[in-house]
């Protein structure tokens, strides 16, 4: 008999991923790669952008690791972070919730419909020729582009993403007008486009408000294709501190996975 491997949907402004919960069960080797890329596989899998696994960690409500759809370990993924929190909270029954990362401590949020994850402090980021440069806790090269949504963001993403390496960088393209920001992601690991990156939504807000000038509490808005997500942030010359993301996340549905 085929063992059955249970597993949540949920989605984060379209970014989607497969939950795992480790605190109901652990019966699966994560460092199974060809395993966690199976379950991604849009044809033969469950389809998703990355594995979320959530397991017990002392001192907090949880851990989060995350998987790229390619089945290896990543950085972190602010948007699975609100994807985790979503379903932490229900299943904990908190709208406060404290977790580990791959870069540390975060908090996690519920307010109505918007789930919010604290992110890490950026610093030491880079003007290239390239664009803008700067670890959102995922690297990220920002770029500026008339109109994002209409590029081939596969394309121009991938001849960008290699500038940096086997390990290469996600990369981002936005224009601003009176709204706020619009932007596309070419997100490495899923080696395609996805609908929103968080950590990549964070790099942009960054980098639009060091072109722009402000500096000091900074709120800004920034539409992916996948919906709208808020950061704020307190910006100096050389730090952004107190960053924050909000926004939707939701869960999709219940599966089960044969082994």
């Amino acid at each position: 008999m085929k063992r059955a491997l249970p597993f949540e949907k949920y989605e984060a402004a379209g970014n989607d991923f497969i939950l795992l919960d480790f605190f109901e069960h652990s019966g699966v080797d994560i460092e199974e790669a060809s395993l966690l890329r199976g379950m991604c596989h849009r044809h033969f899998g469950a389809g998703a952008d990355g594995v979320l696994v959530l397991r017990p960690f002392q001192g907090a409500d949880f851990e989060m690791l995350y998987f790229n759809s390619d089945g290896r370990p990543s950085s972190f993924c602010g948007n699975g972070a609100r994807a985790a929190v979503a379903y932490m909270s229900g299943k904990q029954g908190k709208e406060l919730l404290c977790f580990s990362a791959f870069d540390g401590i975060h908090r996690g949020w519920v307010e109505g419909t918007q789930i919010g994850v604290s992110m890490r402090d950026m610093h030491s980021w880079k003007y290239m020729s390239e664009g803008f440069f700067v670890d959102s806790g995922s690297p990220h090269l920002v770029v500026r582009e008339g109109n994002p949504w209409e590029i081939d963001v596969v394309k121009e993403g991938r001849q960008r993403r290699m500038l940096f390496g086997a390990e290469g960088a996600n990369v981002n393209f936005y224009d601003q007008d009176a709204t706020g920001l619009r932007i596309a992601t070419y997100e490495r690991g899923v080696e395609a486009e996805t609908l929103a990156c968080g950590t990549g939504i964070v790099a942009t807000a960054l980098a639009s408000n060091l072109e722009c000038g402000r500096r000091g509490s900074i709120r800004t808005l920034v539409r992916a294709k996948g919906g709208e997500l808020e950061v704020t942030m307190q910006l100096s010359d050389s730090l952004a501190q107190g960053v924050e993301l909000v926004g939707p996340a939701n869960y999709v549905y219940t599966g089960f996975y044969n082994l």
